[in-house]
C-alpha cells in the first residue's frame, strides 16, 4: 500500500513539475531538469519533501490556473496523500541523517570502533566495573580498553566490549578516539607527568634512535629542559622541524635561515652535548620531507634498534606518525593493518606508546623497488613543477596563490608484494594484467577481486623487529595552548602558510596581539615596525597606551580581541597578563632589515625593525612585552629578515601596511 502511493505522488509531482516548467521556463527548466545541479548542491530528503509539497500547492492555489483535467476533490486527496508521504520522509530521515554524517565520516577517516558493530552501538552504553580490564591498547591513543569507567581513558561501553573477540579488540579504538576521529569531537585525555617520566627513563636505558620533533612555529618552547637533562649523551637524536609549509618565504634561501634558527635553539637548550646526527624539516600535514627522512632513518640508523618519537604536545607527532605507517618505513604486511593515532587540535592524545614494525632495510630488493618508485615519482613531479613554472611564465608576474607557493611531498607506498602472495589474497584473480590497490583489485577487463584473507597483526609475530614508537606528548607549562578551549585552539593554531601583519608602533603606543599578547612602545627616538607571524583568524589592534587599559577590560573574552572567549568565570582560569621589558639596540642592525624576533609563546612570533629618520647615532627602542603568566617570552635573531617580502605601502594614515601576496621567490641567477 504504502509503495503504490510512494508510485502515486511520484507521478503527481512529476506532472506538476512539468506543468511548472511551461509557466516558468526560466525559472524551473535549471531547478528540476538539471540533474548534475540537484548533485552539485547534495539535495536530500527534505529538499524533496518541500518540493512535492510546497511547489504543486503553490501552482494550484496562488495562480489558480488549472494543471491538470482533475477534479478538485481528486487533487485534494492527492495532497493528503503527499501529506501522509512527507510524514513517513520525516520519520525515516532522522535515522537517514545520521546514517549519512557516519558514512562521510567514514569516508574522510577510516577505522571502525569494531569489527562488524555499528557505529550506533558504539557509541552508546553502560560501564561495567566487574569485567577486568584488558591487555590490549586502544589503537588510537594508546590506552589500555575496558570497560570499567568512562572518565578512564580506554573506555568501551560494556555492551561491545564483552562481544569483541580478541582479534576485533586489537583493531578496535576506545569510545573517546572514536568519536573525536568521526564526530570531531575534543576530550581531554592526557598522560600524567609520572607516565612521560617513565618512557623518557626506558629510552634512556636502551639503545635507540631518538626522533626530536619540534615545532617551528614556537621552537624555542617545544624544547623543554627536560629533555636534555633525561637524554644520555651517547644518545642518537634526529631533530625535526615540523611545520615548515606555514612558514611565509622572505628570500629565496630562507629554508637554510629556519634551519639555523633551530639548531641555535637547540644549542640553547643543551643539545649540543648530545649525539645530535642530523636535522630535518619537514611538514607532516603536506608530505613535505617525509621521503627523505624515511630515506635518512633505512640508510642511516636501519635496525640498530628501536626508533622513539618525543616532543611536547601539538608538535604533530601523531601527524607523523600515522604519515610514517602508511609509507615505506612500516613493514609492507602490516601497514594497512595497524589503526592510525587519533589526532586532534586539544594537545596530548596519545597517553601511552602506540607503535609499529620497521621495515628492513637490509633487504636489497625491498630498497631496489622503493627507489625504483622515488624515480617515478620524482619525474612525476619535475613535469609537475614545470607545468606551474609555464602557468607562472605566461601571467608575466612571480605572484602565486598559496597552494602553489606552500611546501608540498607526496608520500607513497612501494608495492612490494609479488602475485604469489596477492594470488593467495583473492578468490578467482588468475589474471596478469591488473590494478592493485590496498584491499581490491581490477583486472584489465574491469573484473574486481576484493580481499577474502586480510592481514592480522601480532606484535609477538615480530620479536625479532625493531619498532618506531609514538610516545606522549609532554605538556609544557610556558606554551599557553594548554590552558585553552578547543574553539580557542582552533583560532591559534596556524593551517596554512601564515600570511604576517605589518604595523607601525610609535613610541607612547600599544598593539594587542588578541587578548593573550601585548607590546608597549616603552622608549625610543624612532618608529619601529612590527611583523607579526600569528594564525589570520585572529585580530591585531594598535592604540595610544593611555587607551590600553580602557580596550582591553572592554573587550576581553569577547569576539573583539578574540582569544580568550567567555565571561569572568573563565577568563579567572587564565593566568593574567605580565610583562617584560625588551632593550634593542637597532644601531647595530642595518635598516629595513629585521633586528630580532620575539616568541610569545604558543601564539607566534613578532620581527621588530627598525625605521630610521634621521642620522642618531644611538638608537635604542625599549618594548614592554606581555603574555599570559609572562610564559614562553623569548627572543632571538631574526628567523626571516627580508621584511620587505611581507608588506606593501601603508593604509593611508592607519598603523597598517598592506600585506603582500605569496610569492614564488627564485635564487640569483635562476630562471622560470
Amino acid at each position: 500500500m504504502f509503495c503504490r502511493k510512494l508510485l502515486a505522488a511520484k507521478s503527481l509531482s512529476l506532472q506538476y513539475v512539468s506543468n511548472m516548467e511551461r509557466l516558468f521556463p526560466l525559472t524551473y527548466s535549471k531547478r528540476f531538469s538539471n540533474a548534475k545541479y540537484r548533485k552539485r548542491k547534495n539535495y536530500a530528503v527534505n529538499h524533496i519533501k518541500n518540493e512535492l509539497t510546497v511547489k504543486p500547492a503553490f501552482v494550484d492555489l496562488s495562480l489558480n490556473s488549472p494543471v491538470s483535467n482533475e477534479t478538485e476533490s481528486e487533487q485534494a486527496s492527492h495532497f493528503e496523500t503527499i501529506s501522509e508521504l512527507n510524514k513517513k520522509i520525516s520519520e525515516l530521515t532522522k535515522d537517514l541523517n545520521v546514517i549519512r554524517q557516519e558514512t562521510d565520516a567514514d569516508k574522510i577517516g577510516s577505522e571502525e570502533i569494531a569489527k562488524g558493530l555499528s557505529k550506533k552501538k558504539s557509541l552508546s552504553g553502560t560501564p561495567d566495573k566487574s569485567i577486568e580490564m584488558s591487555s590490549v591498547q586502544c589503537g588510537g591513543c594508546g590506552a589500555l580498553l575496558h570497560c570499567q569507567d568512562v572518565t578512564i581513558p580506554g573506555y568501551l561501553p560494556s555492551e561491545v566490549f564483552k562481544n569483541l573477540t580478541m582479534e576485533e579488540l586489537k583493531e578496535s579504538k576506545c569510545q573517546k578516539c572514536h568519536k573525536m576521529q568521526h564526530q570531531g569531537m575534543v576530550f581531554d585525555i592526557r598522560a600524567s607527568d609520572e607516565k612521560v617520566y617513565e618512557i623518557m627513563r626506558k629510552i634512556s636505558s636502551e639503545r635507540c634512535l631518538v626522533l626530536l620533533v619540534i615545532d617551528l612555529f614556537d621552537i624555542e618552547n617545544s624544547i623543554p629542559d627536560i629533555f636534555s637533562q633525561m637524554l644520555t649523551e651517547r644518545t642518537t637524536i634526529h631533530v625535526i622541524g615540523n611545520k615548515v609549509d606555514i612558514i611565509p618565504q622572505d628570500q629565496p634561501n630562507y629554508l637554510e635561515a629556519v634551519e639555523e634558527t633551530l639548531i641555535t635553539a637547540c644549542k640553547k637548550r643543551g643539545l649540543n652535548r648530545h649525539n645530535v646526527k642530523e636535522v630535518s624539516l619537514i611538514s607532516a600535514k603536506t608530505g613535505y620531507g617525509v621521503e627523505k627522512l624515511i630515506s635518512s632513518l633505512l640508510a642511516n640508523w636501519g635496525m640498530r634498534g628501536n626508533v622513539y618519537m618525543i616532543g611536547t604536545a601539538n608538535s604533530g607527532k601523531s601527524t607523523l606518525y600515522n604519515s610514517l605507517l602508511h609509507s615505506d618505513y612500516c613493514y609492507y604486511k602490516v601497514r594497512d593493518v595497524i589503526p592510525k593515532a587519533s589526532v586532534s587540535v586539544w594537545p596530548g592524545t596519545t597517553i601511552n606508546i602506540l607503535k609499529f614494525p620497521i621495515m628492513n632495510s637490509k633487504t636489497n630488493w625491498l630498497m631496489k623497488m622503493r627507489q625504483k618508485r622515488l624515480m617515478e615519482t620524482q619525474a612525476k613531479e619535475i613535469l609537475r613543477h614545470k607545468k606551474m613554472k609555464e602557468e607562472i611564465k605566461k601571467q608575466k608576474k612571480l605572484v602565486a596563490s598559496s597552494v602553489i607557493t606552500t611546501l608540498h611531498g607526496k608520500v607513497e607506498k612501494t608495492d612490494f608484494t609479488n602475485d604469489a602472495e596477492k594470488r593467495a589474497l583473492y578468490s578467482g584473480f588468475d589474471l596478469v594484467a591488473y590494478e592493485y590497490k590496498g584491499d581490491q583489485v581490477r583486472s584489465n577487463d574491469g573484473k574486481e577481486f576484493i580481499m577474502e584473507t586480510p592481514e592480522k597483526y601480532d606484535e609477538t609475530d615480530f620479536t625479532d623487529s625493531r619498532f618506531l614508537c609514538d610516545t606522549p606528548g609532554l605538556l609544557c607549562d610556558n606554551q599557553v595552548h594548554t590552558e585553552l578551549t578547543p574553539e580557542e585552539l582552533k583560532l591559534i593554531i596556524p593551517t596554512r602558510k601564515i600570511v604576517p601583519h605589518c604595523y607601525l608602533l610609535k613610541p607612547d603606543h600599544t598593539v594587542f596581539i588578541t587578548g593573550l599578547g601585548r607590546i608597549d612602545f616603552v622608549e625610543g627616538n624612532q618608529d619601529v615596525m612590527l611583523v607579526i607571524f600569528i594564525s589570520s583568524k585572529l585580530p591585531v589592534f594598535v592604540l595610544p597606551s593611555h587607551e590600553a587599559e580602557e580596550f582591553y577590560h572592554n573587550n576581553i573574552g569577547t569576539n573583539i580581541l578574540g582569544v580568550p572567549l567567555g565571561d569572568e568565570s573563565r577568563l579567572t582560569k587564565l593566568p593574567p597578563l605580565k610583562s617584560e621589558d625588551i632593550r634593542i639596540h637597532l644601531q647595530d642592525h642595518p635598516q629595513k632589515l629585521a633586528a630580532l624576533d620575539l616568541q610569545l609563546s604558543s601564539l607566534g612570533w613578532v620581527s621588530v625593525i627598525g625605521m630610521a629618520r634621521g642620522f642618531e647615532i644611538d638608537i635604542d627602542v625599549t618594548l614592554r612585552v606581555y603574555t599570559s603568566g609572562a610564559l614562553g617570552t623569548y627572543q632571538r635573531p631574526p628567523t626571516l629578515r627580508e621584511a620587505q617580502a611581507f608588506h606593501r605601502k601603508r593604509m593611508g594614515n592607519s598603523f597598517k601596511y598592506r600585506r603582500n601576496k605569496s610569492k614564488l621567490l627564485l635564487s640569483k641567477g635562476e630562471r622560470l
